[in-house]
């Protein structure tokens, strides 16, 4: 038995959360983002009532429901509250696989004797998210589960194995592609034919759809009778070394976000906990000055410790930051054995900068963690002289 389990509307509850005091009652919707393509993302249920889907341009849905109110998105406060119910499926014990910010699948066979029985394992999984009104449905099958988890309302909704079908009949194909992962032409392709429902494409003979759509037809035949399998990847819990910095004043300017940076990178690429492992990914999360936060990752080719690279692979994408920041927070994933090659002989620099961090050591065990600081540039083209320049630990 497969337990699907589903956020309903996160990317809404999230910024609905940063903002201060009791949500609107009009109807509402995540805005676009500034950097992407004018469309709206999760809707509230009175903007859905009026024809306001995932996905619409921004201008065909106020066309639709013009006293629909916009709110900024928060991306990182959806990544927060998406890790936070893995890691409370992790910890009772059961391996979960992610499928998205909002959806997470978990196999309920080995915990089952450990929590008492289905009905208290499901209970205990109610009490992770209880303000996030999570919804839980079980089946015995993969996109079954979480069709039963999209039908659950307040009580989870459990398929046997005889239900499914029928369960599964009366849904859209479409959602073999956004809950299944299906090929998205082959959902276009039987809507054309007329084919618009589960129920139509499992009628199907297998032959029939074998030889019409390949490989990616099959896959979706099979999905639509709930035969794709009981089969869970658990997800592999990475180490991720991260360094937050939080700056006097706001910033605004292209100089101190590469400053600040710079530190940022320094910082994490010294954390002893990294030893010679390298990242494939780094992220970075601003608080900005109006309360949102804002996200963005840069994927690298090849794990690299090399802060230069890191800092080109970084800025440019950083440099989005849609108003100034009140507080930086880098996190460097993925992390791959370091395959540096290590030299023979050490150069002459290397004998000198090791003798100098043993003396920058003594120092602060004699006087105090606050004996040795460096001048650096942080705004130069401030107005202010307290801005252009900053002290810290060497």
């Amino acid at each position: 038995m497969l337990i699907a389990l589903v956020i309903p509307r996160l990317p809404l509850q999230a910024a609905l959360a940063a903002r201060p005091g009791p949500p609107p009652p009009e109807p509402m919707a995540v805005g676009p983002d500034p950097f992407g393509a004018p469309r709206v993302d999760a809707p509230s249920a009175a903007a859905a009532a009026m024809g306001v889907r995932v996905g619409m341009p921004l201008g065909e849905a106020l066309a639709l429901c013009p006293a629909l109110a916009l709110v900024p998105p928060d991306p990182a406060g959806a990544r927060r509250i998406g890790e936070h119910l893995l890691a409370g499926v992790e910890a009772l014990g059961l391996p979960v696989e992610p499928l998205g910010p909002d959806r997470a699948l978990l196999d309920a066979a080995p915990a089952l004797r450990l929590h008492g029985g289905p009905a208290r394992l499901v209970a205990r999984l109610q009490r992770l998210l209880p303000e996030a009104g999570l919804r839980i449905g079980a089946a015995p099958a993969r996109f079954a589960a979480l069709a039963a988890a999209r039908g659950a309302r307040r009580r989870p909704r459990i398929l046997a194995a005889g239900d499914v079908p029928a369960a599964l009949a009366p849904l859209p194909v479409r959602l073999l592609h956004t809950d299944g992962g299906a090929c998205p032409d082959v959902c276009r392709a039987l809507e054309l034919v007329g084919i618009d429902r589960l129920g139509g494409l499992a009628a199907l003979p297998r032959l029939a759809v074998r030889d019409r759509f390949g490989a990616a037809g099959l896959e979706a035949w099979r999905m639509s009778r709930g035969e794709d399998g009981a089969r869970v990847d658990p997800r592999r819990v990475e180490a991720a070394l991260s360094a937050a910095f939080a700056p006097p004043h706001p910033i605004a300017t292209d100089e101190a976000l590469a400053q600040a940076l710079e530190l940022l990178i320094a910082d994490a690429l010294a954390d002893p906990a990294r030893g010679l492992r390298a990242p494939r990914l780094v992220r970075l999360e601003a608080g900005l000055v109006s309360g949102e936060t804002w996200l963005c990752e840069a994927a690298l080719r090849e794990p690299t410790a090399d802060r230069r690279r890191l800092m080109l692979a970084l800025l440019p994408k950083a440099r989005r930051l849609p108003a100034p920041a009140e507080r930086l927070v880098l996190a460097l994933g993925r992390l791959a054995p370091g395959g540096a090659q290590l030299s023979l002989l050490e150069a002459a620099h290397d004998e000198r900068e090791r003798r100098v961090a043993d003396a920058e050591r003594q120092v602060r065990a004699a006087v105090g963690p606050a004996a040795l600081l460096r001048v650096i540039g942080a705004d130069a083209a401030s107005r202010l002289p307290e801005r252009r320049y900053g002290l810290r630990p060497r």
